[in-house]
């Protein structure tokens, strides 16, 4: 098997200003496997589920062709989030069951051994929780695929900076916003973002710029990438874990640091064209992917 996306999954419950609502598959994970699955068909995500999932979303993941094997149920309920938003622009997010109940269904680092053992390439959305890195950075070694870990948000302080970068330098790839990495590194400046993560050494650092696009940071070079033009932004959700996606393909694949970052930026171009995720990824949708970031079909 190809590509293991390891975060979570939720149901979004959208409310607009105007009275419409909508429910459609969220999380960071299903955000990853779309930006993953616009380039190659084998790819499921690892995380836990309620009874009630496949019953909400099953039909999502059929029409894309979408194995549910690597999901496990761990609870009645699902996670299911209340979004609202207002006529600024403005949302705010409420987790329906609470925060406990999210973290319970969440991948164990015990549970990553089978996922290395099965997959080329990993994608992980994670803080720097402690127990969860022993376990998974046991299972990583002699591990021969791919890996690329997107840092949750509030893993970015400075005072959990030498903990980032012991777990980040033992992965092929790292990916981060600017907003993060400035709190991360307790500095205002880019550019001393840019020189401490190079200092690091990995193989690609991906940091995200947000519309800017991102800047692919490798031992060799310093490469910037410009944003998708002419996209109609509906909803930034899910940007930086789509493009994470994208670039982790274009890793694997062994392509250039600069079309990892054109995979990235088309990736998160398709999943914040809309509310939720696409409601189909097709094989014409791929074919332009493919155009775009100057890769033959």
């Amino acid at each position: 098997m190809k590509y293991a996306v390891i975060s979570a999954v939720a149901t979004d419950e959208i409310h607009f200003p105007d009275g419409r609502e909508r429910i459609v598959p969220g999380g960071a994970g299903i955000y990853a496997m779309c930006g993953i699955r616009l380039w190659e068909n084998d790819v499921q995500i690892v995380t836990g589920v309620g009874e009630d999932y496949r019953t909400i979303h099953g039909a999502w993941y059929e029409k894309n062709h979408i194995s549910m094997d690597r999901m496990k149920i761990k609870d009645e309920k699902s996670p299911w989030t209340l979004i609202q938003y207002f006529e600024d622009g403005e949302r705010e997010e409420t987790p329906r069951y609470g925060l406990t109940h999210f973290q319970k269904l969440e991948t164990t680092g015990e549970e990553m051994q089978s996922v290395f053992d099965a997959f080329d390439g990993v994608y992980i959305f994670k803080n720097t929780d402690e127990l969860f890195w022993t376990e998974t950075l046991k299972a990583h070694r002699g591990y021969k695929g791919k890996v690329i870990w997107e840092i949750a948000a509030d893993a970015a302080f400075p005072e959990n900076l030498e903990k980032v970068e012991k777990i980040a330098k033992q992965m092929d790839a790292f990916s981060i916003n600017i907003t993060e990495a400035k709190n991360l590194f307790g500095t205002d400046s880019c550019e001393a973002v840019i020189e401490c993560l190079k200092g690091w050494g990995l193989e690609l650092i991906f940091l995200r710029q947000g519309a800017k696009g991102a800047v692919m940071i490798s031992r060799n070079e310093i490469v910037e990438v410009g944003s998708m033009p002419n996209v109609k932004v509906e909803d930034p959700t899910g940007g930086g874990n789509s493009s994470t996606g994208g670039v982790l393909c274009g890793l694997v694949n062994g392509y250039s640091p600069k079309t990892c970052g054109k995979m990235g930026s088309i990736s998160a171009a398709m999943c914040i064209s809309q509310h939720g995720v696409p409601e189909e990824i097709t094989e014409e949708m791929r074919r332009e992917a493919c155009r775009k970031a100057g890769i033959e079909v």
